[in-house]
This record gives C-alpha cells, sequence and structure tokens, in this order.
C-alpha cells in the first residue's frame, strides 16, 4: 500500500470538503449477508443495501447520479435516513450539506458535482443507512476526470 503525503491528504480532505458543498451525493457498493457455511446455517443479515454511482469516475462540474437502496431480509424497502461522508484511505474528511437525507420507500437518489480540486483524487462516499431494523454502511470509490 502506497503511503500518501500529508500534503496528499490535506489535499483530498480540502477537495471532500468541497465536494460536500456542492450538493448531496450518496454512492456506494453493495452489501450483502456472510456467506453460508454447509455446517451450519447463519439468519440472514436484519437490512441489505445497494449504493450504485452512474461508474467510478464521475467528470468534473458535471451531475453524477447515485442511488442508494435499503431492505430487510424479506427484501421489504425500510425507511430511515441516509447520513453522506466523504473518505479519503479510509478517514472521513468531509460530510455532505446536509448531511442526513430521508430514506423513503428503501430509496435515495441524488446528483453531486465535483469540482476541479477534485481531479485524480482518489476519494469515496460512504452512506450510511439507519432504519428501525439496523444500519448499514456502503462505499463506492470515485476517481474524478475533466
Amino acid at each position: 500500500m502506497a503511503v500518501r503525503s500529508s500534503a496528499a491528504v490535506a489535499v483530498a480532505a480540502a477537495v471532500a470538503v468541497a465536494v460536500a458543498a456542492c450538493g448531496g451525493g450518496s454512492s456506494s457498493g453493495t452489501s450483502t449477508a456472510p456467506a453460508r457455511s454447509a455446517a451450519r446455517s447463519n439468519p440472514p443479515a436484519p437490512i441489505r443495501g445497494k449504493l450504485v454511482g452512474a461508474n467510478h469516475h464521475p467528470t468534473v462540474n458535471v451531475n453524477w447520479p447515485y442511488t442508494v437502496t435499503v431492505t430487510d431480509a424479506s427484501g421489504h424497502p425500510l425507511n430511515g435516513t441516509v447520513d453522506v461522508e466523504f473518505t479519503f484511505a479510509g478517514q472521513v474528511v468531509g460530510h455532505d450539506k446536509p448531511p442526513t437525507h430521508p430514506l423513503k420507500n428503501g430509496r435515495w437518489h441524488d446528483n453531486l458535482k465535483f469540482p476541479p480540486r477534485a481531479i485524480g483524487e482518489p476519494i469515496a462516499l460512504q452512506a450510511t443507512v439507519h432504519t428501525p431494523k439496523g444500519s448499514i454502511a456502503l462505499v463506492w470509490p470515485v476517481t474524478v476526470r475533466k
């Protein structure tokens, strides 16, 4: 794993904060229940979530759509909230503005515009979903292009 200089971390933090100031955005990967062993049966995860962005290479200053979907183990959509953060090397470096969004009928959809300072920085959007049945964190890595 490459070690980045403190200057690069500072730039990434500034980029994430600038991205957060541009408007809501949450995209992430898929979280699934742990694999089941043939010897024993694990109960299904109480909630399942998916965070999907248009791609992993958004273009600077262009609307980039993403969607968060969350269901219970039976596939029924859940209500709750979605907290959107920006991470760099696993560390939270910024929050969306506003940081919390409503999850209604199992879905949150929004667009995000990345600023020029984000070009080339490996950042990730992290959506932490809270429902009455539990919470789940979803991550979608991006590297912004011109």
